[in-house]
């Protein structure tokens, strides 16, 4: 107790302090190019948009408190005044005429460089061009920019290469003594770069879509490199360790290119394999490495590119403000973009050098409990773990949930939420898949598995119950990788629905101060969140389950890593506890009891699963990535004893197919009635199942 409270005074201390007038900021805002989108469109009463691409300048005083927590921004060059220069991409969509607009600010954390909120907020189609958004289809349904809000985007990842429209930056380079730091790394190779295809050689980074840290010299020995092979970064049964895998000798791979085979030309930026890569293999590289970005800055690109737009009339420079008037911000981060949101909370980046909040609110939508591999030396923030490979990441150190609370291993309160004045309300949502692959029950329950915490009265928590990580509305299911990794078809059902409905419950909440509609997330207490081997799934002939999920636990990463920052120097690192993760119980069906239930999960004509499983080829029955499962339920009680089914057939749920467009809209509306589904959606939903073949 003398602890907590040592640490509430610190923090109340902190949230009154203000700093000296020098600031890190946003310099120099530069438009290269304004274009009218979708043909002069109007999007519902904002009217015509127009994108506006260019870069923004910026520079951080590293003596502030502010930006001590960048981690090595003491490394980077200093200009004349002493600050450390940087620049971003940077992307707004603005009404044409801002008096239409509703006066908030929607930040997306892009995702890889990408802009990825339009395929799940706008249900865009794969293959429209979300990250060069022009066309009319490239907006979808257009639901963010109908609310009248400005959109935003600008760059943070120092490893994304130009190219494809990706937002890139400028970071400065680490340096001591005048040269590049070094240290010696790992980088992971796995399915996820081979395409489906064995091939010989690979960019360090895994793809040319990321730069690579270059190895010190092709020399093997005095670049300390080493190649590992395994079959999977997971143990059995399931637990926080990485096991070692069978090293690969020196005469069978080299720091080469060699896209045409053995033995290629020498590259310090990739890597040569004799009998190509493997999909059911994992590989481990450990080599020294040079040239790593001040990562961190990446923090500072949105902090201070969303004040800016928020604060200020011009720039630095004199440039004006394009959008000008912003009232409120709602800032969005998907997958690795949202635990770059629960990173960015936790390092205390959503106040800026004036005291002011950045983000109003906050959608954090599959993030898990994970936070980003990105304010470290050598980062990298492509890698995020699941449980057949990249397990050797640094995601769950504690603090795991938002609000402040004990640490049981040492003692020492902590939490991601703590910063009363300028933490802001978040709404977070995770799928079933991520209950499978990023430990979501350590969002809301002990490490141990045995209670449910009490949530930051900032917070609300959501289950999208049955559904996989991600998905495009009009795609069909498949089975992964080379439609031949996943053993099972992917589960096609779209949160797009539920994703708005929960927007404009968060920006009701900040503007109006409605409380969003209570948590509904699987809980210890009513036993809707258990461990894999209590759950009971039906037996589905076909289904293989064992049980398998991304194990956790407190892990040791070297004495120069604290606080989800530093260097690694324990590059395999060692579990020193074990986290119980849980899983959300099943109905007899097989789809998540717990929850929002979309409408094809409350009336389902299947079972939705947020796994799915591998098949041998890519190093089964591990976890099969992201991708759910979707196995269609008998439609007759003589097709399943056929089938040797247990599950309940579509006649018996629902007689016809008009009983089971009633059953959807039922669901539908109930889930209208909670505030958890907009009218428009839920006509939507009615007509998708009334253009179905369920029972036709």
């Amino acid at each position: 107790m003398q602890h907590f409270r040592a640490f509430l005074a610190l923090v109340f201390a902190a949230s009154f302090t203000f700093t000296s007038t020098a600031e890190a900021r946003l310099t120099r805002l530069e438009i290269s190019r304004r274009e009218i989108v979708a043909a002069g469109m109007d999007f519902g009463t904002a009217g015509a948009y127009e994108k506006l691409t260019g870069r923004a300048w910026f520079e951080a005083d590293p003596t502030l408190e502010r930006n001590a927590a960048v981690f090595d921004l003491n490394l980077a060059p200093l200009n004349g005044r002493g600050a450390v220069e940087f620049s971003a991409d940077m992307v707004i969509l603005k009404p044409v005429d801002m008096a239409r607009g509703a006066g908030t600010l929607f930040f997306e954390v892009n995702n890889r460089g990408r802009k990825i909120s339009f395929g799940r907020m706008h249900d865009t189609a794969s293959d429209a061009d979300m990250n060069n958004p022009m066309a009319a289809r490239d907006f979808g349904n257009g639901f963010l920019m109908k609310r009248g809000y400005v959109l935003a985007w600008v760059g943070w990842g120092a490893d994304i290469a130009p190219g494809d429209n990706r937002l890139t930056v400028d970071f400065p380079i680490a340096q001591e003594n005048g040269k590049p730091v070094a240290e010696r790394i790992l980088t992971e190779f796995s399915d996820r770069n081979f395409n489906g295809g064995k091939p010989t050689s690979l960019p360090l980074s895994g793809s040319p879509a990321f730069k690579s840290f270059p190895a010190v010299t092709t020399d093997k020995k005095e670049a300390q490199a080493e190649l590992y092979v395994l079959a999977s970064d997971s143990p059995r049964p399931s637990g926080p360790g990485i096991p070692r895998g069978e090293s690969v000798s020196d005469d069978e791979w080299a720091f080469a290119d060699c896209p045409d085979g053995w033995p290629g030309k020498p590259s310090v930026e990739h890597i040569c394999l004799k009998d190509g890569f493997r999909n059911d293999r994992n590989y481990h590289l450990l080599y020294r490495a040079t040239g790593s970005p001040v990562m961190g800055l990446g923090y500072l690109t949105s902090r201070d590119f969303v004040s800016f737009l928020r604060n200020d009339q011009k720039d630095a420079a004199g440039n004006p403000n394009p959008v000008f008037g912003i009232k409120t911000t709602l800032c969005q981060g998907i997958s690795s973009s949202g635990m770059y949101l629960r990173d960015y909370l936790y390092h205390g980046f959503n106040v800026d050098e004036k005291e002011r909040r950045v983000c109003d609110g906050m959608h954090i939508h599959v993030a898990g409990v994970q936070k980003l591999f990105l304010n470290y030396r050598f980062a990298q923030p492509n890698a995020f773990t699941q449980q057949h490979r990249e397990r050797y990441v640094p995601d769950t150190s504690f603090p795991r949930q938002y609000a402040v609370r004990i640490n049981p291993f040492t003692n020492i309160p902590d939490g991601i939420l703590k910063r009363p004045l300028t933490d802001p309300k978040i709404i977070h949502t995770d799928t079933s898949n991520e209950y499978w692959q990023f430990r979501a029950s350590l969002t809301g329950a002990s490490e141990g598995g045995t209670r449910d915490f009490n949530e930051s009265s900032k917070v609300r928590r959501y289950l999208l119950s049955s559904l996989q990580h991600g998905s495009f509305k009009p795609d069909a299911a498949h089975r992964g990788i080379g439609n031949r990794q996943c053993e099972q078809l992917s589960n096609p059902v779209h949160p797009g629905p539920l994703l708005r409905a929960l927007v404009v419950a968060l920006e009701d909440w900040v503007k109006k101060d409605t409380a969003p509609p209570d948590t509904k997330v699987p809980k210890v207490a009513d036993g809707t969140l258990v461990h894999a081997s209590e759950l009971k799934p039906p037996k589905i002939p076909g289904l293989t389950y064992e049980g398998l999920y991304n194990g956790s636990g407190d892990r040791n990463f070297g004495p120069r890593v604290r606080g989800n920052s530093g260097v690694i120097d324990l590059l395999i690192p060692e579990a020193v506890a074990t986290h119980k993760v849980l899983v959300p119980q099943v109905d007899a069906i097989g789809n998540d009891i717990a929850g929002i239930r979309h409408p094809f999960v409350e009336a389902p004509a299947a079972t939705l699963l947020g796994w799915n499983t591998r098949t041998a080829e890519f190093g089964g029955p591990d976890l099969c990535d992201l991708l759910g499962s979707m196995i269609p339920l008998p439609k007759s009680r003589a097709e399943a004893r056929g089938k040797g089914d247990p599950r309940p057939t579509l006649e018996e749920l629902y007689g016809t197919h008009e009983g089971y467009v009633r059953k959807v809209a039922e669901a539908a509306r109930k889930l209208r009635e909670q505030r958890l589904m907009l009218s428009e959606d839920v006509r939507l939903i009615i007509q998708e199942a009334e253009a179905g073949d369920v029972l036709r």
